[in-house]
């Protein structure tokens, strides 16, 4: 297909005992994945430098997740576990045309395990370091003969934490999940296939740890000592109750009608819905400087109708309506400064929802020129009405009761329309070989800045535009080698408009020229060009047959065009492009040599991260005014994996090693920056971890 597509199959997650859809950022190009604000299953997701970092509600996200044909809209709880998985497939530009919801980044599909015709199960065990306890079960077959099959999996995931809150001496960065899937499937006739799914996620880890990278200058105020970093990067001195979690179900039918030999109709209907807990220790202290406590609850239903056709004429393509329907929302209650004589404390919350409805037509299609050059055409018509409501306030005390300061008060409408056009044309060389060039537009709705901070700063609770995205791309798709060498080569440009960005802005709220308070604000902060190369390689040898290299090299250029500076300071408001490294790649070397009545498989992996800046900062720098506030930054880095594995004879026992970071390479993956509290705080990624994999399989 002329689209820039990646496919990491479930085996191959599973081999290599990935923990989540994070590690598929070491095999993808130009991509990004980790686990969000301090809650290990929360998703951000990049694309190309094109994602949203913030998963506050009635934000977009910039990159789609789906779980079995399902776009699921909120982050919280969506960084799915690897088990019970076929295949991930990564689109990589932006998607409107193909299937379900528009998004300006990119699209993950997460594709679980069909149901089978004939019984089928396994069962694994996964221990190790930090007390790793992991169990999966899987179960699948007929109900009834011919007509009702059904699956069901479930997982357990637990794991010591990675480090320790050395003030309540409770543990940091753990894991602690329980997950389960149902589906079932009506043969309702030959031509017709309806199928039911149900899926369920329970997440009652701790908090995923923050740590100090520079002494908080705040602490002798209120410790009447000093709080430099600690010397384990992921121990913290917290001294808020660590309340964390993340309960998350969907329910979905599939109705598949083949018509035809030419024509496939298929019905997605879907229900989900989610509730997290989140308390937050900014300034990791047990001060309490920057205390946050935080709930998010959200549900979503969807419809989508596509119309297949697939023909040996020359058109084939796909026609559809999409609707969604979703309603986030939450309680942020701030404590910050409070508990010294020297400084006046501040209270306050974040309160409201927002409801977006979203309708929109679309269609895809190809059309045959001649023997070897085909046209490629789409376009998507998107109608999105979003409605925002938020009551900001700033209050007297901890208990919130009594109102000082209303911040925010609205409740207002915005509806934003699309039309988003794709157009394209690949030429077949020769049978091995075919070469695309397309382009394709991107859009992502505006919407309200929950967190508006009215009182100073009226604009922020206007709402922000949309962001939209035009793509330009030229790629060769080739198998050479005699079929051994599968390599896919592509270089975009695109033009990226009205990036939306989340940043913290300082600001003085007593009138004494000194910026002494802070808020979340949320606007378009410019336009930017990103552009880049991505090759992905996969060659299995002659001699020896059994060794096989694969993995990819990216380039990616995602720089500013204008820079904000929205309040005439002479400063810039904001940094704009965030996760993007400017060069990423992988090398693995895999194998696969019968041995001992068996089959020995393994893999090593290396997977090379460039520099890149974690945070959006922009304005002075409150300690001195002088100078910019510098965002968050990671340097190069790379991490070395490996994994061997013995499979028996009749592939019903499996036995594997698996090493993850073996180097132990201490690296970032986000933080936060906000010098008027004193705050440089960072979350690192995995340690190194080794464990033992044993499975049994049975059908």
């Amino acid at each position: 297909m002329p689209i820039a597509v990646s496919v990491i199959q479930g085996e191959f997650l599973e081999d290599t005992n990935a923990a989540t859809i994070a590690e598929l950022q070491t095999n993808v190009p130009n991509t990004v994945i980790y686990a969000g604000r301090n809650q290990t299953t929360t998703l951000t997701a990049f694309v190309r430098g094109i994602g949203q970092a913030d998963p506050l509600w009635g934000v977009d996200p910039g990159v789609g997740l789906y779980l079995d044909d399902v776009y699921i809209a909120r982050p919280q709880g969506a960084l799915l576990d690897v088990f019970d998985v076929d295949r991930v497939e990564v689109l990589r530009g932006p998607q409107g045309t193909l299937y379900g919801k528009n998004t300006i980044g990119g699209a993950i599909k997460y594709h679980s395990r069909p149901a089978t015709d004939s019984p089928y199960g396994r069962i694994s065990f996964t221990g190790g370091e930090f007390s790793t306890q992991e169990v999966r079960a899987a179960f699948s077959g007929p109900l009834v003969e011919g007509k009702l099959r059904g699956k069901f999996a479930i997982a357990s995931l637990e794991r010591d934490g990675y480090g320790r809150n050395l003030f309540l001496n409770r543990e940091v960065s753990d894991r602690s999940t329980l997950a389960a899937r149902v589906g079932l499937d009506w043969i309702a006739s030959e031509n017709v296939t309806v199928s039911f799914s149900a899926d369920m996620t329970e997440d009652d880890a701790e908090p995923k740890g923050l740590t100090r990278l520079e002494a908080n200058p705040l602490c002798p105020l209120f410790l009447g000592r000093t709080c430099p970093p600690e010397p384990n990067l992921f121990d913290t001195r917290s001294g808020l109750d660590p309340a964390n979690g993340t309960d998350s179900e969907g329910y979905s039918m599939t109705i598949e009608w083949l018509i035809d030999d030419s024509w496939l109709f298929k019905s997605i209907t879907a229900y989900r819905e989610s509730d997290s807990r989140n308390n937050i220790d900014f300034d990791t202290t047990p001060a309490r400087i920057t205390d946050v406590f935080a709930t998010y609850f959200d549900d979503q239903t969807s419809q989508e109708l596509q119309f297949i056709y697939t023909s040996a004429n020359k058109l084939n393509g796909v026609l559809g309506l999409y609707y969604f329907d979703g309603f986030a929302g939450g309680l942020v209650q701030n404590i910050f400064l409070d508990g010294s004589p020297f400084i006046n404390p501040l209270f306050g919350t974040t309160d409201g929802d927002t409801n977006t409805d979203s309708i929109a037509i679309f269609g895809d299609g190809s059309y045959q020129l001649n023997d070897r050059t085909t046209l490629n055409f789409g376009l998507r018509v998107t109608e999105e009405e979003k409605r925002g409501r938020a009551f900001n306030a700033g209050y007297t005390d901890d208990t919130f009761s009594q109102i000082t300061l209303v911040t925010a008060d609205y409740d207002q409408s915005v509806t934003f329309t699309s039309v988003a056009p794709r157009l394209g044309v690949d030429y077949a060389f020769n049978d091995d070989v075919m070469g695309y060039f397309s382009v394709s537009n991107g859009f992502k709705s505006g919407g309200f800045n929950v967190r508006a901070q009215a009182a100073f700063f009226p604009e922020s609770a206007l709402p922000f535009d949309d962001e939209k995205l035009t793509v330009a791309e030229v790629g060769v798709k080739s198998v050479l080698a005699d079929r051994r060498l599968v390599l896919n080569t592509a270089a975009f440009y695109g033009d990226y408009t009205d990036v939306q960005v989340s940043t913290f802005t300082a600001f003085d709220s007593d009138g004494d020229g000194v910026d002494d308070a802070f808020f979340g604000n949320f606007l378009n902060a410019g336009d930017a060009t990103v552009q880049g190369i991505e090759v992905e390689y996969d060659w299995t040898f002659v001699s020896p047959d059994w060794l096989r290299i694969f993995g990819h090299l990216s380039y990616l250029d995602a720089e500013p065009d204008t820079f904000l500076d929205g309040n005439g300071d002479t400063f810039v408001d904001t940094q704009v492009i965030t996760n993007a490294p400017d060069f990423t790649g992988s090398l693995n070397l895999a194998f696969d040599v019968p041995a001992w009545g068996g089959l020995v498989n393994g893999n090593i992996g290396y997977a090379y991260r460039g520099a890149s800046v974690l945070t959006n900062e922009g304005g002075p720098d409150p300690t001195n005014p002088t100078q910019p506030l510098l965002p968050l930054t990671e340097d190069a880095y790379g991490l070395l994996n490996a994994n061997i594995g013995w499979l028996s004879g009749n592939a019903k026992w499996r036995f594997a090693i698996n090493a993850r970071n073996l180097t132990d390479e201490e690296y970032l993956e986000t933080g936060y920056n906000i010098p008027v509290l004193g705050l440089l705080q960072g979350s690192f990624g995995a340690p190194r971890t080794i464990s033992a994999t044993i499975e049994f399989r049975f059908f």
